[in-house]
């Protein structure tokens, strides 16, 4: 182990990448135990420094996953993977409400993360609030897929190593490579994955990572605090990966039809300070699901519902799935698919198998 922190820990210049065996080498002796928790912490920010290298993340993920084997879900081939290991300072958590409208379109979602108590608040104590389902093992994913096509698994049930990992988060004040391996990982190996990241040079990295893994749709989106995010007040750069073929994207609000919006529509605590926290968030969520909050803060559900649409395969593009969003919100239905997973009983929404996409010329 001491070999390989030396060959990444040289500093910007004299630091060198790990070829895949080492990388995986690194990687497995950390998650076996053969490494001491000061070699731990000296690759981890070794590696932080230098940042991961595209080989490096795939060769990370392809070790993580041979410690768990995939989820096995219906229709996995047609359900979108959508990781949520950002973290909210300032934001809203529009994602669980875009989510929950595109599934009661048909759109099947499979999304994981974790319990961060360092911020203020977290994604799963906004999902307790909103009493929505949460998967803790593998078992219970399964079950949860089978009676609905919205998911959310927390990530320490099905994958220990890679959790106590993200953990260190607490004592090191930082992320690690851990974070990003996450986002890649595919728990169930779905055929289409939305990934939200914080920093640009990830929107290369992490779509290349996910060709070399073969990966055949997915969409890295410099999203709103690192979340899989569109922003309504500014363009959201990506990537998207289709069968092979890499394309630079930017998603702006008037893709989906809308105005660019104030940053206070996205806030947390557009209603005061005292608003941000999980209760208060939650009833947000609750009021727009069931129709009673218009205006911006609604464009930017639409919007994001709509591109976990586009991801899904149930339209060709944002503009063509925000109808289907918007309608989906207007007539009831993703008030009553919220309402039926709230009261534990199988949602009326229909998972919807896309037409087999269009083939990209080489």
């Amino acid at each position: 182990m001491d070999h390989l922190i030396a060959k990444i820990g040289k500093g910007l210049k004299g630091a060198k990448d790990l070829t895949w065996d080492e990388a995986k080498l690194a990687l497995n002796a950390i998650i076996e135990g053969q490494a001491t928790d000061v070699q731990v912490g000296a690759f981890l920010m070794a590696m932080r420094i230098k940042t991961e290298s595209i080989s490096e993340l795939a060769a990370f993920t392809t070790t993580v996953r041979k410690w768990a084997p995939p989820i096995p879900l219906p229709h996995a081939e047609n359900i979108v993977d959508v990781p949520l290991y950002g973290e909210k300072h300032n934001t809203i958590h529009v994602v669980v409400a875009a989510s929950l409208v595109a599934a009661s379109a048909g759109a099947g979602l499979f999304m994981h993360g974790v319990e961060n108590p360092e911020i203020p608040y977290d994604l799963p104590q906004v999902l307790r609030h909103l009493q929505l389902p949460i998967a803790h093992t593998a078992a219970e994913a399964i079950e949860h897929g089978a009676q609905s096509p919205w998911v959310y698994m927390d990530l320490a049930g099905y994958h220990a190593p890679l959790t106590k990992l993200l953990d260190l988060r607490r004592e090191f004040g930082l992320q690690n490579l851990s974070h990003q391996v996450s986002r890649l990982l595919n728990p169930a190996r779905v055929g289409s994955q939305v990934i939200g990241i914080s920093h640009p040079p990830y929107l290369d990295k992490m779509v290349e990572a996910l060709d070399m893994l073969g990966a055949k749709r997915a969409l890295i989106i410099q999203g709103v605090e690192g979340f899989p995010e569109l922003s309504l007040s500014a363009p959201s750069m990506a990537r998207e990966l289709r069968s092979g073929h890499i394309s630079s994207l930017v998603f702006r609000p008037d893709d989906a039809g809308f105005r660019s919006g104030p940053f206070q529509a996205m806030s947390s605590t557009i209603n005061g300070p005292e608003s941000g926290n999980p209760e208060h968030e939650a009833h947000l969520m609750t009021q727009l699901l069931v129709g009673r909050q218009k205006g911006d803060r609604r464009a930017w559900v639409i919007m994001n519902a709509a591109l976990l649409m586009y991801a899904a395969g149930l339209a060709s593009s944002l503009a063509q799935a925000t109808p289907l969003a918007q309608e989906t919100l207007d007539s009831g239905k993703a008030g009553a698919f919220f309402t039926a997973l709230v009261h534990g009983r199988p949602p009326q929404a229909q998972f919807v198998v896309p037409p087999a996409p269009a083939v990209i010329p080489a």
